[in-house]
């Protein structure tokens, strides 16, 4: 409340910030650079400060940003809302690790391009993919190009499904129309290596992408996925939980969490990525020709 007074008040609130800190208007001119006629018309009414001038003043009295948004915002100004954010919401990496190996479901965090840039030991477990190992390079780690890899395609019992949610996400990004031939500049390196995959599942992509409706991006989503391990076996039903942790460096956090009893049970005895859960064997491999 006391803000939003001070919002509408502006002036006023400037010279009770003033006077708190015993500073007299000419001493404020002097450390603004501004004239004397300039400060005293400010507070009293008589003329509009620019942007610049305001924060010349602002900083003058000695205010933290988040001390002088209220009067910036009264004045007709935009606050700074990242740097008022990044004040009170700190985004680290290794905190998010930590939150993630706590967690008994999968777990990874991906950026704006679908890039896997953190994730679990069950998230391996599921994907049946040591990543460090199998994708040592962070540019191969793309949601988006694995999506034409029959290796994971072939888990998702509820295709269409996931992928018309994820493909309506890009579909649905409200900065740039999206086109696979003409993909948007964070999307490039993962749509060239999406078409040197597998043709059939790229196939099935492009045939999921025309029929995919734009979804509006909100800070939380929930899907559904429905997998199964190695492409075999029985099913692993999630909850597909999709959060934004990171909206300046477009971090989304993203959980499975399992929906049913069965799938904790299964999920308990699932083996490390490269071994044969007990009594599945793995699928053969084709001999080239």
């Amino acid at each position: 409340m006391d803000e939003l007074r001070e919002g509408l008040h502006w002036r006023a609130a400037l010279r009770k910030h003033r006077t708190q800190r015993g500073l007299s208007q000419p001493e404020v001119a002097r450390r603004s650079g501004l004239s004397l006629s300039a400060v005293k018309a400010y507070e009293r009414g008589d003329r509009q400060p620019s942007r610049e001038a305001l924060d010349a003043v602002l900083d003058a009295v000695g205010l933290t940003h988040d001390e002088g948004n209220p009067i910036r915002a009264g004045a007709g100004f935009a606050i700074d809302w990242r740097d008022a954010l990044d004040r009170r919401y700190i985004v680290d990496l290794d905190d998010l690790q930590q939150q993630a190996d706590a967690l008994p479901w999968p777990v990874f965090v991906t950026n704006q391009g679908s890039y896997v840039v953190l994730w679990n030991r069950a998230f391996e477990r599921v994907w049946d993919v040591d990543v460090e190992r199998d994708f040592p390079d962070p540019l191969s780690r793309s949601l988006l190009s694995g999506a034409s890899i029959a290796r994971f395609t072939r888990c998702i019992a509820n295709y269409e499904e996931t992928m018309s949610f994820f493909l309506g996400l890009v579909k649905g990004d409200p900065r740039e129309e999206q086109n696979l031939e003409r993909p948007a500049p964070w999307n490039q390196d993962a749509v060239q290596r999406l078409f040197e995959g597998d043709p059939r599942e790229l196939r099935r992509l492009m045939d999921a992408w025309e029929e995919a409706e734009p979804v509006p991006h909100r800070i939380r989503h929930q899907y559904r996925i429905v997998w199964r391990h190695r492409g075999v076996g029985p099913v692993l039903r999630f909850i597909g939980q999709l959060t934004v942790c990171d909206i300046w460096n477009e971090l989304n956090w993203q959980e499975w969490v399992p929906a049913d009893a069965e799938t904790w049970a299964r999920m308990a005895s699932l083996p490390a990525p490269g071994r044969r859960p007990e009594g599945i064997p793995l699928p053969r491999r084709r001999r080239r020709r």
